[in-house]
């Protein structure tokens, strides 16, 4: 649901669409859903001992046969019947999304489309989102039902559901993620139109794509010239570094910049 909504980082609701409509093959566990799934079982250990009891790995959906909406639940509480989401956070690469104080819904968009839906699905009005968060630890975090929300999640799910799974038509409304649309089902042998200002506004891009590409290197030139024989540089936006970094695995030299604002490296010293 947070892709059809646009709020996911991470596909669009043409790449649910190709999905539900067969046409792409069945997903690899990507290395980070793998990581994921193993960490999750301590998340979760973590919030049973908060939580009580949990009943892992279940799966509900809406009970209104209108409502095309299932979810696969990390836990449910078995004293209370509430849903639990795990999350591993900032395993893979800081995340600018938001994960504000413990205790509160302070949570990205697309986590809040997730816990209302497994409220949906659950018959519950709050859901627990278990997170360990590198850096800060385990935090726990509460999403409590807003009708709001619930109405704009369940109109666009029979939305998207009629208008384009049922039909089987593209969504108009958004575009699939390149990874996704790369492993969509090919019929062999198989011709059809399209429209030549396609081709063209694809080619001007890659044009404007290698220019952008040379000037960024021209730029780059420009910038190691003034440096001179100085491993530094200094100016309004701060403090521009130069050095060469050993890469064992290939043996070779590369070189990289390091850009500071003139306060954290102050802060620094």
């Amino acid at each position: 649901m947070a892709a059809i909504l646009g709020l996911s980082p991470y596909n669009t609701g043409y790449d649910i669409w190709l999905d539900k409509t067969g046409r792409l093959p069945e997903q690899e566990p990507s290395p980070a859903m793998i990581a994921g799934n193993h960490f999750e079982d301590g998340i979760l250990a973590h919030a049973e001992d908060r939580l009580g009891k949990l009943q892992r790995n279940q799966y509900r959906s809406v009970k209104n046969a209108g409502i095309p909406l299932g979810a696969n639940i990390d836990a449910i509480v078995l004293a209370s019947g509430e849903p639990v989401e795990a999350k591993a956070v900032n395993f893979f690469g800081f995340t600018k999304e938001l994960w504000g104080a413990e205790g509160t819904d302070e949570v990205p968009d697309r986590v809040i489309v997730q816990a209302t839906v497994h409220m949906l699905c659950t018959e519950m009005d709050l859901c627990h989102i278990a997170a360990f968060i590198a850096g800060r630890g385990f935090v726990p975090y509460i999403v409590r039902r807003d009708d709001e929300v619930v109405k704009i999640i369940t109109d666009t799910a029979v939305d998207f559901w009629q208008k384009f799974v049922l039909t089987n038509t593209p969504p108009d409304n958004s575009l699939p993620t390149a990874k996704t649309i790369a492993k969509m089902h090919r019929t062999p042998a198989s011709v059809v139109p399209i429209d030549s200002e396609l081709i063209v506004k694809w080619n001007e891009a890659k044009a404007i794509e290698s220019e952008a590409k040379k000037a960024a290197e021209a730029a780059k030139v420009e910038v190691l010239a003034a440096l001179g024989d100085a491993e530094a540089g200094e100016c309004d936006l701060g403090l521009l570094t130069y050095y060469e970094q050993t890469r064992k695995e290939h043996l070779v030299k590369e070189s990289t910049f390091r850009v500071a604002r003139f306060k954290a490296i102050k802060g620094a010293i």
